[in-house]
């Protein structure tokens, strides 16, 4: 009897039952806390909801209390959260009394400006990882900066950047995570160099999705939600507001992550730059064509309020022509990260139901209040930076910007709006705070505890830094002014 083979497979079978219960155990946990949330949100609707409330606006305050249990809780996936919703509201509104919502309106929330606008990234993002433009890219602007240690660290944050201000933050944390995972390996994990890279990556792209509004899916929440008020907020308009606090709070991470990591090291190795692939001429005339539509596509998205051409409009750009040229095929369409536009959907249906029927009643009781501007940007702060870190950014900046229109005066959403909109690019605390945490912390390379300094530092410093820039924006530049049309 071979008691070596015996052994071996008592161990494999072992190893598969609890695998097998572990999935078990996760089935009826995760099924246990989606019926708890909906006990929860039944008896919160039921305790909240006044008695003059139709049973539209019952049941519009239980799909936003069961959304937010979901969302905590992670029952069900985020995005199947918001196909949850759109689903809910489009049978609900259409099938009882006091609905003032026609369900097709819950049901174009799948065609908003909002979706096509981050389409048009998606189909940049995909041109750019297919003809290797973005590794080109990346390995390009990264050898500018030599080989010491800290100016090596700056470039890949930088170039991580300037990624995130025209593709999604996520996409960009992927490719930059591969061009440098030649190096990492050789570093290995515990080398402060590959600390430091790790750390920042999910930093860097995650503080610049502040002045985009293609790479962050609570930016353009917010300005729908603006929009919705009587706000126009561009594309452009939203680079100005955004864009200096979040190469300020850049720079303050990468002095930190110097002096913590870096300091003591005096030269790296660069030679996995020169590790490039050889292109053929399709793949070379590809890219030239990536480059011209990526051009055409950022002039317009940025130009497009004087032009008086959508912001939308012009992610048509990429989506019409990349596919025509060859270089999207319908393979690489049915890879791209539909789940987020799910998210989204479902958020704006969200938006679209408090606004109707939940806002108009709460607003009359709260007309009256005064509110304290500052403490008001305060909360609101801190509440978007606490559910950014458990729960999806775009989630978050659904709620809570809802909330503050319902809430707060006129004059006062737009700046409380942009507090909302960069807020949600602090939530960094966790391996699964953001997408590029996760995608990081899959290496397997970081603990969950080297999160920290990051969160830390979005938490604190940039709620700080956020509060006292829209504040100087409004009380020291006319930019407010400007964009309110007055």
């Amino acid at each position: 009897m071979d008691l070596k083979k015996i052994n071996s497979d008592i161990r494999l079978y072992s190893n598969l039952l609890i695998e097998k219960s572990l999935d078990v155990w996760n089935i009826k946990t995760k099924v246990g806390l989606f019926f708890f949330s909906m006990g929860i949100s039944i008896l919160a609707t039921y305790l909240l909801s006044p008695d003059v409330f139709t049973k539209a606006q019952q049941y519009t305050m239980f799909i936003l209390i069961f959304s937010i249990c979901l969302w905590v809780t992670e029952a069900i996936p985020p995005f199947a959260v918001g196909i949850m919703i759109t689903g809910f509201l489009i049978y609900t509104m259409g099938n009882i009394e006091g609905s003032t919502i026609d369900p097709k309106t819950i049901s174009n929330t799948w065609s908003d400006s909002v979706i096509w606008i981050f389409l048009g990234g998606f189909f940049l993002s995909e041109g750019m990882r297919k003809t290797n433009l973005d590794i080109s890219l990346f390995r390009g602007t990264i050898s500018i900066f030599g080989s010491r240690p800290k100016y090596v660290l700056l470039g890949i944050m930088l170039v991580t950047s300037c990624l995130s201000l025209i593709i999604s933050n996520t996409a960009t944390s992927a490719m930059i995570l591969a061009a440098v995972m030649p190096f990492l390996k050789k570093e290995g994990k515990d080398s402060p160099m590959s600390q430091a890279i790790l750390i920042s990556i999910p930093a860097s792209a995650t503080f610049a999705g502040m002045g985009s509004l293609i790479s962050s899916p609570p930016n353009l929440i917010v300005v729908d939600t603006l929009k919705s008020a009587g706000i126009d907020v561009s594309f452009f308009d939203w680079l100005i507001l955004g864009m200096p606090i979040a190469v300020v709070l850049l720079l303050l991470f990468w002095f930190i992550l110097k002096q913590k990591y870096t300091s003591k090291i005096d030269k790296i190795d660069l030679n996995f730059l020169d590790e490039q692939p050889k292109l053929s001429s399709k793949i070379r005339l590809q890219r030239l064509f990536v480059v011209i539509i990526l051009i055409i596509t950022v002039i317009f998205w940025m130009m497009g309020t004087k032009l008086n051409i959508p912001t939308a409009a012009t992610s048509g750009i990429p989506i019409m022509f990349l596919p025509m040229l060859g270089i999207i095929t319908a393979e690489d369409i049915r890879k791209l990260p539909w789940d987020t536009l799910m998210l989204v959907a479902g958020g704006l249906s969200l938006g679209i139901a408090i606004k109707e029927l939940l806002a108009p009643y709460y607003s009359q009781i709260l007309g009256n209040i005064q509110f304290n501007e500052y403490l008001i940007m305060i909360i609101f702060a801190i509440i978007t930076v606490i559910f950014s870190n458990i729960m999806s950014s775009t989630a978050t900046a659904t709620i809570v910007i809802n909330i503050a229109a319902v809430v707060l005066p006129p004059e006062q959403i737009l700046p409380v709006g942009l507090v909302i909109g960069l807020s949600s690019s602090c939530g960094l605390f966790l391996p699964v705070s953001t997408p590029p945490n996760a995608i990081v912390y899959s290496t397997g390379m970081l603990k969950q505890s080297d999160f920290y300094l990051a969160g830390f530092f979005g938490a604190i410093v940039g709620t700080i830094a956020i509060i006292t820039w829209v504040l100087f924006l409004q009380y020291f530049t006319p930019y407010f002014g400007m964009v309110l049309g007055q």
